[in-house]
């Protein structure tokens, strides 16, 4: 089976690739765009493969979705459902991959839902990484659950390299030797309750004193970079401003005690499977879908609606048993394995596909 992937996000993010090449170890060929097309992106990518493509597999929307006003915007979604039909209409399936409720800093929420809803209607079977997301989709969406699967988002053991030594991670860094280490890294964007994480930390400087606390990650724009600075500088956090490599990654969790996840609103999270992929225990919000994704390993985990929810954790982390909770991070982690979910897509592409399997 050729299956083709859109849109191409494997510089940005392992995600794709790894679950590519645990799709190719099954048997199924797995195809990317080539170039930059205007007029029916996806449409015209599936047509002009060198191979007869079977599956469009559809993650990330976002990118389909264009313009700065309502009308653009709108007549962009159009346009991207208009594609999508396209491709059924000429004989291949579509699967869509729901990695998100809608885009974090979206300026249109209910075009994009609207958008959204049309899609889910169109493609021929859509995955969730979460049996709550399940339930929400087809609430929201008046979906068949028989529909929709659920595969989990596999672990990034692989993507970056392995841990090293604690001290020798600080040293290399420039970070404190002594003390705990609260880690927040990734892309620095407002929905990640960053601001919040750090209003607390300087509100209980006695509480938390002898720990460091390190921001790492790109800022969403420069303004917002500058914000996080100011906010850093008055909480005595540390702000490593900028995209950080691969090859650091493993330093950056290699150091830390803790990560710090205090999300306003998300459905799935990369940089919490990243935190479990490095064994390190996590503080984030008590949603359905991180409760499911961490399993016995919530230990640090807090009521989003309580306003002293992150402090209460955050002081929860300095008395539990880390190297335990790190042990049974570990073993959590171990259910988010490749070679499962690969076989997991297959089935899905095969349970909807089999004239192709003859």
């Amino acid at each position: 089976m050729n299956v083709m992937m859109m849109p191409d996000y494997r510089m940005d993010n392992p995600y794709q690739t790894l679950l590519a090449n645990a799709l190719q170890a099954e048997g199924v060929a797995v195809y990317f765009p080539q170039g930059y097309r205007r007029v029916l992106p996806i449409w015209r990518a599936v047509r002009q493969q060198p191979v007869a493509i079977a599956v469009l597999h559809l993650h990330w929307v976002n990118p389909y979705l264009k313009g700065s006003d309502w009308l653009t915007r709108l007549v962009y979604s159009i346009k991207f459902l208009l594609d999508v039909l396209m491709v059924r209409l000429s004989g291949v399936r579509v699967v869509w991959t729901v990695h998100n409720r809608i885009a974090h800093e979206t300026h249109f929420p209910r075009l994009e839902r609207w958008t959204q809803q049309m899609l889910a209607h169109l493609v021929d079977r859509l995955i969730v990484h979460h049996q709550s997301a399940l339930n929400e989709l087809v609430q929201s969406y008046r979906l068949d659950q028989f529909r929709v699967e659920v595969i989990p988002h596999g672990h990034y053991r692989e993507a970056y390299g392995a841990a090293i030594n604690a001290l020798e991670a600080r040293r290399l860094l420039n970070l404190p030797l002594t003390g705990r280490l609260y880690l927040h890294l990734g892309m620095l964007r407002p929905y990640k309750g960053i601001e919040h994480l750090l209003q607390v930390w300087q509100e209980q400087k006695s509480i938390l004193e002898g720990n460091t606390l390190v921001i790492a990650g790109k800022p969403l724009d420069a303004g917002y970079g500058e914000k996080l600075e100011r906010l850093a500088a008055l909480a005595g956090a540390i702000l490593h401003s900028g995209f950080i490599e691969g090859d650091r990654i493993p330093l950056y969790f290699s150091a830390a005690d803790v990560v710090v996840l205090p999300f306003k609103a998300i459905l799935t999270s990369g940089s919490l499977i990243l935190a479990m992929s490095y064994g390190k225990p996590v503080i984030a919000p008590r949603t359905d879908t991180i409760v499911e994704t961490l399993g016995a390993a919530d230990w640090l985990l807090y009521d989003p609606q309580d306003e002293q929810g992150l402090l209460y954790a955050l002081k929860d982390s300095t008395q539990v048993d880390l190297d335990g909770l790190s042990r049974l991070m570990m073993q959590e982690c171990d259910r988010l394995d490749w070679r499962y979910i690969a076989k997991e897509t297959q089935q899905t592409y095969r349970a909807r596909f089999k004239r192709y399997f003859r």
